[in-house]
C-alpha cells in the first residue's frame, strides 16, 4: 500500500514538474520512440499529444535535422552514447522554425526509457549566426576582396536570416540615380544585363522605387502593385510574388544601394524580421562603405604603382640634407648603376663631369633656402653615352615648418633638349651660312647699343655682294647657295673672331666690330676689307664676277638698331651707284642725298595718282629729205604750281622696278592717245617711239598686251617705234626679251636700241636681238669735231649698223657742224635742240600733221616752227 502512495505522489509530481517546465518534455524508448510528451510541446507545434506518440513527433523536425537525428538513435541503441545534446528545428504551428536545444538522459531503473527537454534557443542561434556571417563578411572586406564577393556574401546572409527569401544587392552610382550593378545570385543573366544604366525613379520595381524616394518599400503582391507595372513581365517566370526592398545609406546619408527580399508567396514582414531587415541595412551600408573605400584604395595604390612602374620619370625621395632615401628602379635602367649605390650622395657618380659642380652648388643652395629645385643637368647611361634630365624637387614641410623630406623626381629631357637646339638654331642662327640670323644680329646689335659706350660708337659694316642676282639666276640656286657658303667663310677669314657677323638677307652680311676703328678709319677699313674678299672670290671661277660692296655706319647716342643699319644700308646704296668706291661710309651728305630720292619719289607717287605724268615729243629729222620723220616721246611732270618739271624730278622712280612699271604703263597710254588723236599715217613717215624698261619687257604677253592696245586705240602698229636700253641685253633678260621683241616686230612695231654704246651691247647682241636702228647716244654726238677717239667711234657705229642694214639715229645734235659730220658719214636721222626742242603734244601734232596731211589747210598757212641753231627754217614738207 505504502507503495503505490509513493508512486502516486511521483506520478504526480512528475506531472507537475512537466508541464510548469517552459520548454518540452518528453520520454522515449531507445529507438525514439515517444511515450510522453507535455503541454509546452502540444501547444508549440499544434499537433495532439496523442499524434506525437511514437514517430509522430518527427514531422515537426526540420527535414534536414532528421539524418541528425537518426545518427543519435543509432549511437544509443548500440550504447555508445549514455546523453546527447544537440540542436534541432522544430516546426511551430505557425509554419516557421526555430532552433531548441535538445537534451536526452536514460531513466534509472526505466528498462532503457529516455527522457528529454528543450529550450528555444533560436533568437541566440540566429543571433551567433548573424554575428559569425557578419564577422565573415567584415573579414572579406578586410582582406580586400573585391566589391562583387561581398555583395554576394550579403545576399547568402540575408536569405539565412529571412528564410524563404532570395536576395539581391543593387549598387548605386555617385550621384544616386541610377543602378551601376550588383549581386543576386538567383537573378538571370536577361535581367542582370539591364541592370546597369538603369534610372532609378518612382515605378521601377521595389529597389529603384526605394533608392529614388529613400524609404523601405514592401510590396507584398507585385501582381497588383503599381510600381511593378514596367518589371512584372520579366519577373513573373520566376515565380516572384512579392518583394521588400530597403535602402540602404552610406554615412553622408546617400544611398549606396538597394537590399531587396524576394518571395515566392505573397507576404509582408513579420515583426521580428522587420528587425534582420534593419540589421541586415546596418551591415550592408558598413561592408559596401569600407569595400568601396577598400577597392578605391587598391586602385589608387595599382594606379600609383603602375604610374611609378611605366612612368618615364623616375621618382625620388631625401631627407632635409638632401641624402637620397629611396629611389625608383628605373634608375638602374636608366644608368646602370644600383639603385643601394645611388642612395646618399652617390648618385652625383652618374653626372656628366662638366656639370658636377654646378649642380652640386644648385643643390646646396636649394637645401639651404628650401626652396623648390628645377634644374637641368647630363647623366651618363649604361652604354656611357650622356643624356639631358631635368630634375625638380619639393620639399614637405611640418607643422612647424621644418622640411621632413624632399619629394623629386628625374625626367629624360634630352630629345626636348636637342629640339630646343635646334629651335634656337633656327632661331638665331642662318641655316645656310651657320652665321647669325638677322635676330641674332638686331638682338646682339640692340644689346650693344643700349649698354654705355666705353670704348666709343658701335661700328656697323652692311656687306652686299654685287653681281649676285645675276650668278644666281644663270646657274640656278644650288650654286648661289655654295657661293653664300663660300663668302661667309671668306668673311669669317678676313675679320676677328670676336667680331659679329650675320647674315640679314639673301645676299646681304652684317659686320659688327668688336674693336672699333674710329670714324677715320672705318671707311679705309671697309675699303681693305672688300679688297680682300673680291681677291679671294676671283680666284673661283664661278665668283669672279661677283664683286664686293660695304656700307659702314657708327652709333649716335640714343640709337636704336634699325637706326643704325638703315644709315649702313645708306652708305651700302651709295657704293653700289659708284663703281670706283667699294665702300662707303654715312655722312650728313649722304642723307641729304637719300632724302632728296626719297622726295623724288614721293613726288613720282604723287604724279601717277594726279595724272601729272606727260609727253613731251621732240622731232625727229630725216637729214634726206629734211622733213620730220617721226619723234621721240619724253616724260614729263606738269606740277600744278611748280610747272613742267623734267625727267630729273623724279629719277630714283625710275630706278625703282614697282614704280617704273606704272610710269611707264601710263606713259605708254597717253602716247597711244596722242597717236590715236593725230589719226594714222604711212609706214614711210615715220613713228613716234617711247622707251620701254626692263622691268616691263620682263612681263608676261608684254607684246600681246601692247598689241591690244594698239587694236583698242586705232593705231597701227607701224606708227610705234619701242626703244629698249642696252641694260635689257644682259644674258638672264635676253631670252624673254628677244621673244616680245620679235613678237611685235613681226606685226610691224619697230624696234630701236637706245644709248648705245653706253651699256652692254656688242655685235653678237645686235644680231641676236631683232633691232630696226640704232641711236648713237649724246655724249659721243657731243664731242664730234673735238675728240679723234669720238669721232672715230660715231663713224665706226654709223659704218657698222649701216653695214647691217639698221638704220641710226644720232641724239643731242645741238651745232650745225654736229649734223653736217653725221649727214656726211651717212646718219639717216637726227634729233636735237639743233632742229627742236621737246614739244607737248598739242604742239606736235599740229607740226606732224602739217607733214603728213599738207592739203589740211589749218597747216598749209602754218608758220615753220623747226628752226636750226643757224637761223635757217626746216620746211615741213
Amino acid at each position: 500500500m505504502g507503495t503505490n502512495v509513493e508512486m502516486a505522489q511521483k506520478d504526480r509530481l512528475f506531472d507537475v514538474l512537466t508541464h510548469s517546465v517552459p520548454g518540452f518534455v518528453w520520454l522515449s524508448d531507445p529507438d525514439g520512440n515517444v511515450e510522453f510528451v507535455n503541454c509546452a510541446w502540444c501547444e508549440y507545434t499544434g499537433l495532439t499529444r496523442t499524434a506525437s506518440l511514437g514517430k509522430g513527433w518527427v514531422q515537426m523536425v526540420h527535414p534536414d535535422d532528421v539524418a541528425a537525428l537518426e545518427a543519435i538513435w543509432g549511437r544509443k541503441a548500440a550504447g555508445q552514447d549514455p546523453a546527447q545534446e544537440i540542436q534541432l528545428r522544430f516546426r511551430h504551428k505557425n509554419g516557421q522554425y526555430r532552433w531548441h536545444m535538445v537534451r536526452a538522459n536514460p531513466v534509472a531503473d526505466s528498462h532503457g526509457q529516455w527522457i528529454g527537454c528543450s529550450t528555444d534557443i533560436h533568437d541566440l542561434v540566429v543571433m551567433q549566426t548573424r554575428d559569425r556571417a557578419q564577422a565573415e563578411i567584415l573579414n572579406k572586406v578586410a582582406a580586400g576582396d573585391n566589391v562583387s564577393s561581398i555583395l554576394e556574401e550579403l545576399c547568402t546572409l540575408g536569405e539565412d536570416q529571412v528564410p524563404g527569401s532570395r536576395c539581391t544587392v543593387l549598387l548605386l552610382n555617385d550621384g544616386g540615380t541610377e543602378f551601376t550593378g550588383g549581386a543576386g545570385p538567383f537573378l538571370p543573366d536577361a535581367i542582370h544585363s539591364v541592370i546597369p544604366g538603369t534610372k532609378v525613379g518612382t515605378g521601377v520595381g521595389s529597389c529603384g522605387t526605394a533608392a529614388f524616394e529613400k524609404r523601405d518599400v514592401v510590396s507584398e503582391c507585385i501582381e497588383t502593385d503599381p510600381l511593378w507595372d514596367d518589371w512584372r513581365e520579366a519577373f513573373a517566370p520566376l515565380g516572384i510574388k512579392a518583394c521588400w526592398s530597403l535602402p540602404v545609406y552610406g554615412p553622408d546619408g546617400d544611398v549606396l544601394a538597394t537590399f531587396g527580399f524576394y518571395f515566392y508567396e505573397e507576404r509582408a514582414p513579420r515583426q521580428d524580421e522587420l528587425k534582420s531587415l534593419d540589421n541586415l541595412r546596418g551591415l550592408a551600408s558598413v561592408a559596401i562603405d569600407k569595400a568601396r573605400t577598400a577597392q578605391a584604395l587598391r586602385e589608387s595604390e595599382e594606379h600609383y604603382r603602375h604610374t611609378v612602374e611605366h612612368n618615364p620619370q623616375i621618382p625620388w625621395t631625401a631627407d632635409p640634407q638632401g641624402r637620397i632615401l629611396s629611389l625608383s628602379s628605373r634608375w638602374k635602367e636608366a644608368t646602370g648603376l644600383a639603385v643601394e649605390s645611388a642612395m646618399g650622395h652617390g648618385w652625383f657618380q652618374a653626372l656628366h663631369p662638366e656639370d658636377v659642380d654646378h649642380v652640386r652648388s644648385y643643390w646646396a643652395q636649394r637645401l639651404q633656402t628650401g626652396e623648390p629645385a628645377d634644374l637641368k643637368y647630363r647623366i651618363r647611361l649604361e652604354d656611357h653615352t650622356y643624356r639631358w634630365v631635368r630634375v625638380r624637387a619639393t620639399p614637405r614641410r611640418d607643422e612647424n615648418r621644418q622640411i621632413v623630406k624632399w619629394y623629386g623626381a628625374v625626367e629624360d629631357i634630352h630629345d626636348l633638349e636637342l629640339a630646343n637646339e635646334r629651335l634656337h638654331r633656327q632661331a638665331y642662327v642662318d641655316d645656310l651660312t651657320r652665321l647669325a640670323n638677322r635676330r641674332s644680329v638686331e638682338e646682339e646689335l640692340g644689346s650693344l647699343l643700349r649698354e654705355p659706350q666705353t670704348c666709343g660708337a658701335v661700328e656697323l659694316l652692311v656687306v652686299d655682294l654685287s653681281g649676285f642676282r645675276h650668278l644666281n639666276d644663270r646657274f640656278g640656286h644650288e650654286t648661289g647657295d655654295a657661293v653664300l657658303r663660300l663668302f661667309a667663310i671668306f668673311l669669317r677669314k678676313c675679320l676677328s673672331e670676336a667680331d659679329v657677323i650675320g647674315r640679314i638677307a639673301g645676299d646681304q652680311f652684317v659686320v659688327m666690330l668688336h674693336e672699333p676703328v674710329g670714324e677715320a678709319g672705318l671707311q679705309p677699313y671697309a675699303v681693305k676689307l672688300a679688297r680682300e674678299l673680291e681677291y679671294r672670290m676671283d680666284r673661283n671661277t664661278r665668283t669672279r664676277n661677283v664683286g664686293v660692296r660695304i656700307g659702314c655706319a657708327r652709333s649716335l647716342a640714343g640709337d636704336r638698331c634699325d637706326d643704325l643699319i638703315r644709315r649702313a644700308k645708306m652708305a651700302l646704296y651709295a657704293a653700289k651707284e659708284d663703281s670706283n668706291q667699294p665702300a662707303r661710309l654715312f655722312t650728313p651728305a649722304l642723307q641729304r642725298t637719300i632724302d632728296e630720292r626719297a622726295d623724288q619719289l614721293e613726288l613720282a607717287r604723287h604724279a601717277l595718282r594726279s595724272r601729272w605724268l606727260v609727253p613731251y615729243y621732240q622731232p625727229m629729222i630725216d637729214f634726206r629729205s629734211g622733213k620730220v620723220a617721226g619723234a621721240e616721246a619724253l616724260l614729263r611732270v606738269d606740277h600744278p604750281t611748280d610747272g613742267i618739271l623734267s625727267p630729273a624730278s623724279i629719277w630714283a622712280a625710275l630706278d625703282a622696278p614697282k614704280l617704273s612699271k606704272l610710269i611707264n604703263d601710263q606713259m605708254m597710254a597717253l602716247v597711244l592717245s596722242d597717236l590715236r588723236e593725230w589719226g594714222p599715217w604711212p609706214a614711210s613717215m615715220g613713228s613716234i617711239s617711247i622707251n620701254l624698261s626692263g622691268e616691263m619687257l620682263m612681263q608676261e604677253g608684254l607684246a600681246r598686251s601692247l598689241l591690244r592696245k594698239l587694236e583698242r586705240k586705232s593705231v597701227k602698229p607701224h606708227q610705234l617705234t619701242v626703244e629698249i636700253t642696252e641694260r635689257v641685253l644682259v644674258d638672264e633678260l635676253a631670252p624673254k626679251t628677244r621673244q616680245c621683241l620679235e613678237q611685235l616686230q613681226r606685226h610691224g612695231v619697230r624696234v630701236s636700241l637706245d644709248d648705245f654704246g653706253t651699256g652692254f651691247a656688242s655685235l653678237t647682241h645686235l644680231q641676236r636681238l631683232p633691232v630696226n636702228e640704232i641711236k648713237i647716244d649724246r655724249s659721243f654726238v657731243s664731242d664730234l669735231g673735238r675728240s679723234g677717239t669720238g669721232t672715230a667711234i660715231v663713224k665706226s657705229m654709223i659704218h657698222l649698223a649701216l653695214n647691217m642694214g639698221i638704220d641710226v639715229v644720232a641724239e643731242g645734235v645741238e651745232t650745225a657742224e654736229q649734223a653736217h659730220l653725221l649727214q656726211e658719214w651717212g646718219c639717216r636721222y637726227a634729233q636735237g635742240y639743233h632742229f627742236s626742242k621737246p614739244l607737248p603734244a598739242d604742239e606736235f601734232g599740229a607740226v606732224w600733221c602739217a607733214v603728213t596731211k599738207p592739203d589740211r589747210g589749218t597747216f598749209k598757212q602754218r608758220r615753220p616752227i623747226l628752226t636750226r641753231s643757224d637761223g635757217v627754217a626746216v620746211p615741213h614738207s
